[in-house]
């Protein structure tokens, strides 16, 4: 093809063809190059923004792609011992290495002040539905924004969990849980089983408790349903709590949670308000009061909010009832 061309132009300078006349001869010819070469890039980037649109949008496919990487990794660990820069810091080694500033670590109630300017124009919580996480993640979470989900879809009476505790999780009911309130039994000699007993027979009452062992936080995960933004890939739950109240008022009151935490309402409602940490409460940000009912869900992450909730007006009727996990989440 080459050797044609170059005969072919010599010939063109042969016969005295002007520039005009070159141009014109040649211009299907060099459309043509030109569209091979779009055409050799369309079918390059083409399979790499599918993949990407995959990695984005669909978690499923983001958490096989992660599991695959994560394969060949170790499939080449006796070639290239990749560890410590797994574990470095820094990737690029530096010949005048300095000692940099450590700052206090914060308080559970302090958070950076840079994060201030996240929530100091916000006047409310958004909603949201139809969601998936990767949505959740780069909307509100990677802002620092709370959002309530109007369709989580988990919704559970208290006669129905505690069947399910019955038939998958017995064991549960033999472990110690923590941050408990209740005003079933004395604390000393609180158990679960003994509580769930007084709950058939009692009115009103309250009850709060914290999966906080390693055993009661497996089998709970049997029982309280995750809902259905909460992706494969992101990290089972380190800690469950269940909140439960029937006629019972309540004062809003602080319970201390970490990370990225998922709120469930499974039936009733609870008055809950997150509260800007430390120095953003000082006139920066409000704190944001809502009011969470059956069928929604509240994802927040405790970077920059803690949490607190409340029942002001129980209902006659239906029972209030809320589950609550914790996550370990680095965006």
């Amino acid at each position: 093809m080459e050797e044609e061309l170059k005969t072919f132009f010599e010939n063109c300078r042969k016969q005295k063809f002007s520039t005009e006349e070159m141009k014109a001869i040649c211009q299907p010819l060099v459309w043509r190059l030109r569209l091979a070469r779009a055409k050799r890039w369309f079918i390059i980037a083409l399979p790499l923004i599918i993949l990407y649109l995959l990695w984005f949008f669909c978690d499923t496919f983001n958490w096989w792609l992660s599991a695959v990487g994560r394969l060949m990794l170790l499939q080449i660990l006796p070639l290239w011992d990749w560890t410590p820069y797994y574990n470095a810091k820094c990737l690029i080694p530096r010949e005048d290495q300095r000692v940099q500033y450590q700052a206090a670590p914060l308080g559970r109630h302090e958070t950076v002040w840079e994060n201030c300017a996240l929530c100091e124009s916000l006047e409310g919580i958004p909603t949201a539905s139809n969601v998936s996480y990767s949505m959740l993640e780069s909307q509100y979470l990677e802002r620092g924004l709370p959002v309530i989900v109007t369709d989580a879809r988990v919704m559970e009476d208290l006669h129905r969990l505690l069947q399910l505790i019955d038939e998958k999780a017995p064991e549960w009911l033999t472990t110690a849980p923590c941050d408990v309130s209740s005003n079933l039994l004395l604390r000393k000699l609180f158990t679960l089983e003994a509580a769930l007993d007084r709950i058939r027979s009692s009115n009103p009452w309250l009850l709060q408790l914290r999966n906080c062992q390693k055993k009661a936080v497996k089998s709970s995960r049997l029982f309280m349903e995750r809902p259905y933004y909460y992706p494969l890939h992101l990290a089972p739950y380190y800690s469950s709590w269940l909140l439960a109240a029937h006629l019972q008022k309540r004062s809003q009151e602080e319970i201390y949670v970490s990370g990225l935490i998922f709120i469930q309402q499974l039936s009733g409602h609870f008055d809950v308000v997150l509260h800007p940490k430390n120095p953003c409460n000082k006139g920066i940000c409000p704190s944001l009061r809502m009011r969470l009912n059956a069928g929604e869900g509240l994802i927040f992450s405790t970077d920059l909010w803690s949490l607190s909730y409340g029942l002001e007006k129980p209902h006659p009727k239906q029972m209030s009832l809320a589950s609550i996990f914790e996550i370990e989440w680095q965006s």
